[in-house]
């Protein structure tokens, strides 16, 4: 079995900044705050789980009821 085939769907810890837009660093940030999906450490290598990662941001996802900033302070004024 080659590595390829081992991690398939998973991501490099690369590849996972690069999808959220973040960096590296970013992500060992808050791995460390332990705010991150779960992960696996294979060496010192870092991999996400895909399916794990959008069930992490699915459980994050929220509808604001709140008004944004520049409608907030006019409530209530003619």
């Amino acid at each position: 079995m080659s590595t390829a085939q081992l991690l398939l769907g998973y991501l490099t810890e690369a590849e996972y900044a690069r999808q959220r837009g973040v960096s590296i660093r970013t992500t060992q940030r808050d791995r460390a705050m332990r705010q991150s999906p779960p992960h696996v450490v294979i060496g010192r290598q870092v991999y996400y789980r895909i399916e794990a990662a959008r069930e992490w941001l699915l459980a994050r996802e929220n509808s604001s009821t709140r008004l944004p900033q520049s409608l907030a302070g006019k409530r209530g004024r003619p």
